[in-house]
């Protein structure tokens, strides 16, 4: 018997359990209403420092001194805060051990924090960082999707945090679309 022979015998139905078309149904996909709408995308260039992060349209920016953009004005614990910042020296791909170990480590002084997943790289010049972890602020748990990237003296810090878990889980799409476009440069 021929490789296809023996698969088609395998995976066949007999005409008898065939499925009708009144039987078939069509794959099950979350609605539209329950996930968040992109309507475009806009950029975020801090020329000082060099860097660009693109941002879901319509999001509102609500502190001056650290760019932080919000879904909602309503609901100032859910949103992207994005820095950067000129450390005075320059961090060396060699460096990534120990900027991983000092990243961690900061993370696990948050109250209850628990590490969901961690990653970090070296691509040329480029160090990145970046974590997802859950952290009790009182009574409530919330979570966060940090990513740090380095290159030469410059800094970055994105911080995509929600209200509840929850709700970060409904924001995420946005936040990985942002998180995931910081660049060092422009985008025009």
């Amino acid at each position: 018997m021929s490789p296809s022979s023996r698969a088609n015998v395998l995976f066949s139905r007999p005409e008898s359990e065939a499925l009708s078309d009144a039987e078939r149904t069509t794959p099950v996909s979350p609605s539209q209403d329950s996930l968040p709408a992109f309507t475009g995308l806009q950029v975020h260039h801090d020329a000082r420092l060099g860097f660009s992060v693109l941002v879901p349209d319509g999001w509102q920016r609500l502190d001056a001194d650290v760019a932080f953009f919000a879904p909602n004005a309503d609901d100032p614990l859910t949103g992207l805060a994005i820095e950067g910042r000129d450390l005075g020296t320059e961090v060396r791909p060699a460096d990534l051990a120990t900027l991983r170990r000092g990243f961690l480590r900061g993370l696990r002084q948050l109250p209850g924090s628990r590490i969901e997943s961690r990653e970090a790289e070296v691509v040329g010049r480029l160090i990145t960082l970046e974590a997802r972890h859950t952290f009790r602020d009182g009574d409530a748990v919330r979570k966060r999707w940090i990513r740090l990237l380095y290159q030469g003296r410059i800094q970055v810090r994105l911080i995509a945090q929600a209200a509840s878990v929850e709700d970060f889980d409904y924001w995420e799409p946005m936040f990985f679309t942002a998180v995931r476009t910081a660049r060092f440069g422009t985008f025009v």
